[in-house]
């Protein structure tokens, strides 16, 4: 009993992953946005492409991105920011990983609820938001 005790607290202390420094983190920083630029471009394609998908098939798509979209932005958002720098480094970070998350829940309520709305729309939303995101990563090498 002793034993698992003790093994408890290094597994939740294993959850936040640590930054030692800034470079660190930017690193960490420029990693979340180089996944979140694959998710939404991934999702960009399916938009575009939408008339050649099942709705079945577009909804896991959604699904199964917005769930990764969330993973990446809870996995960064457990990184402690190691200065003032950092902080503002994550504001960054969270604000273009919460926006990517929240344009692909509108586009799957879309899809749940009938088909999107403005297929064009959404694609050019996504590659400007894509390139955000990457331009965030350039900034931020990993």
């Amino acid at each position: 009993m002793r034993r698992l005790l003790l093994i408890v607290p290094l597994l939740l202390a294993g959850c936040a992953s640590p930054a030692w420094n800034d470079a660190d983190y930017g690193k960490k920083a420029g990693a979340t946005a180089e996944a979140a630029a694959s998710s939404v471009a991934l999702v960009r394609l399916a938009v575009e492409h939408e008339a050649r998908l099942t709705r079945p098939y577009l909804q896991t798509l959604l699904t199964e991105t917005a769930t990764a979209l969330g993973s990446v932005d809870s996995q960064f958002g457990a990184v402690q920011p190691p200065s003032e720098q950092a902080v503002e480094v994550r504001a960054e970070i969270t604000e273009l990983t919460s926006e990517a998350a929240e344009q692909v829940q509108v586009l799957l309520d879309e899809v749940r609820l009938r088909e999107i709305a403005e297929p064009e729309k959404a694609a050019a939303d996504l590659a400007a938001l894509a390139d955000r995101l990457r331009a965030f990563a350039e900034r931020h090498p990993s």
